[in-house]
């Protein structure tokens, strides 16, 4: 935790004395502690609303647990930018640890994704390949949210986070989750 903070901390700094213009960080990972709603007591929370007001997003894997009606932590924290994972074509049946999806589409939920009504986003997130290497989770789709974050932020530099945020899921297509009824904006 402590290493993940510091980063955070050091981004933020980054940003403040303007050796780097940080504008999104990816945070592809998360814990066995879920909430069904947003967690903002913890030293997670305080870190991610110094970085949104620093204007730094924090992009963050909702996790990979079937889990319908929590987050895993981080993402539960309310400054974090939350992000579930969908198909993004249709790659056959999938059979994961925690569940199965006997059909895959694009812009289907995949099942593994934990979602709740405050997810923020969804991005692409099963099958993704990168250098060589095929993978699925919430940690292949939170880096696609931090990444048009830093687009957005290039095309538009005085956009606040949270305007960058509020443009993502007014212009992102509606999906619903059939695991739990849940409709969230997936990335466009």
């Amino acid at each position: 935790d402590s290493d993940i903070l510091n980063a955070i901390d050091w981004a933020v700094t980054a940003k403040k004395q303007g050796t780097y213009n940080v504008c999104s960080i990816n945070l592809s990972l998360g814990s066995d502690d879920y909430w069904t709603s947003p967690c903002g007591n913890g030293a997670y929370e305080q870190a991610f609303a110094a970085a949104r007001a620093a204007g730094v997003a924090t992009a963050i894997a909702a996790g990979n647990e079937n889990k319908k009606d929590r987050l895993s932590s981080p993402a539960c924290a309310p400054s974090a930018v939350s992000v579930g994972a969908v198909y993004d074509s249709n790659v056959g049946a999938k059979y994961w640890s925690s569940c199965t999806d006997a059909a895959t589409a694009a812009d289907r939920v995949t099942c593994f994704s934990n979602s709740a009504s405050y997810l923020t986003l969804l991005a692409p997130g099963s099958d993704i390949t990168a250098g060589g290497i095929t993978l699925a989770g919430t940690s292949q789709a939170s880096p696609h949210v931090a990444a048009a974050i830093a687009l957005l932020k290039a095309a538009k530099p005085a956009a606040s986070v949270d305007e960058i945020v509020a443009a993502l899921a007014s212009t992102g297509k509606r999906v619903t989750d059939a695991g739990n009824g849940v409709t969230t904006p997936r990335i466009d």
